[in-house]
């Protein structure tokens, strides 16, 4: 697990925001996703529209985060990477404003809730691309930091303030002052060094891109980095389920909602934040393993006590802070896999985090059976268990047999096609 050199030579000294700046850029994904997971589902209940109908109308959303690979390598030819993240961020601002006024028209709400996080999943491999190619290797761990926590905290401040500003101001100036807000952070993509211009057009770029992701999609060990994000390593999806079973913690509504929103928000910016610390020390891969068996036997933990609110805060926080702490390593390890120079960058960080997506939406599932069929001990140990024995195959996968094909981390990026 020895670390090599990235594709391409280093890049020469550059002048603009340091990595963790860089990061705050995902605030703006955070704030809009905070508006279309909170404050519409809000919006609809109060509305009287039934759950099952705003879950399905949430679900069917969330569609386009494990296929926007898909879409992906358009952000790599014709135009900057910058120019499509400006304008990402536009069109998901503008469809998060019409979200928010089509709330009596649920079939179209659910088509633009859809379009949006089109935007939303398109506009974290824009940046990502982008900003891949400026940073020094060292650099990118604290880059993928920070995206996670921006995201965290602005999602959490989103979910606090929309509703409040929606409530308590003229609906359309609370609109657009959440627009505004979410926008906020594209104003550091003017401190930023511009990339040169993507060397082929729209129309000669079929075969160069079509050639690079047949190497991509045939590279075992981008598959291997991928099959690592897709089994529950560190999905730790309790932060999803918690919150419905408040009462088995004895906790109340009011409780529930203060530790689900300011708590949770800390604890992931705290994991987040903690992660490049941690990678100083330890690989980013071996690390990334290492907190789903930490993160596993913290479930099994949560077994012993007695079920009180206290318990449910401590589950809460602590879930969320080994969760972040390992979306930061995915972003790291999807960061170092890019390389420089590499022409499809956004398309190939696009590709292999859509498999961390995957664990997310079947999860719930495994665990909701596990309370179906033993409350909320058949909860945490079936969520504890499936993550210890997916660490256990990663670990045997990545372990030293595999040491004379394995490059550096697993994650070196392929050789990009010169044309």
């Amino acid at each position: 697990m020895d670390q090599t050199p990235s594709v391409g030579p280093e890049p020469p000294p550059r002048q603009g925001p340091p990595a963790w700046a860089l990061g705050l850029a995902t605030a703006c994904n955070g704030a809009f996703s905070g508006v279309l997971v909170i404050t519409i589902p809000q919006l609809l209940a109060a509305r009287g529209v039934p759950e099952l109908q705003i879950a399905s109308i949430s679900g069917l959303s969330f569609l386009p985060g494990a296929f926007n690979f898909l879409a992906a390598p358009i952000l790599d030819v014709g135009l900057s990477r910058r120019t499509y993240a400006i304008g990402l961020a536009l069109g998901l601002a503008a469809l998060t404003a019409l979200s928010l006024n089509l709330l009596s028209n649920l079939p179209l709400l659910a088509v633009v809730m859809f379009l949006a996080n089109v935007c939303y999943y398109l506009y974290t491999p824009a940046v990502a691309g982008w900003f891949a190619q400026l940073l020094a290797r060292n650099e990118e761990p604290i880059l993928g930091a920070w995206m996670s926590a921006a995201s965290v905290a602005s999602f959490g401040c989103s979910s606090a303030v929309a509703i409040l500003l929606l409530r308590h101001l003229p609906y359309e100036v609370g609109v657009a002052l959440m627009c505004l807000l979410g926008l906020a952070p594209l104003s550091l993509f003017f401190f930023v060094p511009h990339e040169p211009m993507p060397t082929l057009s729209l129309r000669n770029s079929f075969g160069p891109v079509t050639r690079n992701l047949a190497r991509i999609v045939g590279d075992r060990h981008i598959w291997r980095m991928m099959a690592l994000f897709a089994v529950p390593c560190a999905t730790f999806s309790l932060t999803n389920t918690l919150s419905g079973i408040g009462r088995d913690f004895h906790a109340s509504e009011a409780f529930v909602g203060l530790i689900g929103g300011v708590g949770t928000t800390l604890g992931g910016v705290f994991g987040a934040l903690a992660a490049p610390l941690l990678v100083k020390r330890f690989p980013p891969l071996t690390l990334y393993i290492a907190i789903g068996v930490l993160g596993g036997l913290f479930t099994l933990s949560l077994l012993v006590p007695a079920r009180t609110p206290f318990l449910f805060a401590l589950a809460m926080v602590g879930e969320n802070v080994f969760q972040s702490a390992a979306f930061a390593l995915i972003y790291a390890l999807v960061l170092i896999s890019i390389g420089r120079n590499n022409p499809i960058a956004s398309t190939q960080f696009a590709l292999i985090n859509a498999a961390s997506i995957i664990p997310i939406v079947y999860m719930p599932m495994l665990d909701g059976l596990g309370y179906d069929r033993g409350g909320l001990a058949g909860n945490l140990a079936v969520d504890a268990g499936v993550s210890l024995v997916a660490c256990l195959v990663m670990t045997l996968l990545f372990a030293k047999p595999w040491k004379d094909t394995v490059r550096a981390e697993d994650t070196t990026a392929p050789e990009p096609d010169a044309a």
